[in-house]
């Protein structure tokens, strides 16, 4: 994260996508607790494209030591 512009009024931040999606997903599962921030800051990412990235599957197997 990357602050471009500081004043007493305002903040422009710079993050990469994919933290950024991390932002979202965030404040998606925070949204009832953080309220009419949380909406505004969603929309403004959805609205510039922002996806939630998708979990990845992974598959968990034992291989006992005869199969080896």
């Amino acid at each position: 994260m990357d602050i471009k512009e500081l004043d007493k009024a305002h903040v422009s931040v710079s993050v990469p996508t994919s933290e950024a999606a991390l932002l979202l997903q965030g404040l998606e599962k925070q949204r009832a607790d953080l309220g009419p921030l949380a909406d505004e800051l969603i929309a403004l990412l959805r609205d510039k494209g922002v996806k939630i990235p998708q979990a990845h599957p992974f598959r968990m197997e034992y291989m006992g030591p005869e199969e080896h």
